[in-house]
């Protein structure tokens, strides 16, 4: 909440003091923004790709330890 508080008063001061026009003020908004989104965006897939390789390391631990506990008698019968 803070955060957006302080990017909404930081805009806001900007907009105010700007030392170039509205029309050249709106296009570096614009150019900011698709920027910002595209970084966004890149970061949002970057992270999804991390979540999903370490879902699929977890399953793939799981599995073999499943596998790895064969019969459940032999596999106590060995280890003890």
């Amino acid at each position: 909440m803070g955060l957006l508080l302080g990017f909404g008063i930081g805009v806001g001061l900007t907009l105010l003091f700007a030392p170039q026009s509205g029309e050249d003020t709106r296009d570096w908004i614009s150019l900011a923004s698709r920027r910002a989104t595209r970084r966004l965006r890149t970061t949002g897939r970057r992270s999804v790709e991390q979540a999903r390789g370490i879902v699929e390391r977890g399953q793939e631990s799981v599995s073999k330890a499943i596998r790895g506990r064969g019969n459940g008698a032999e596999t106590e019968a060995t280890e003890l």
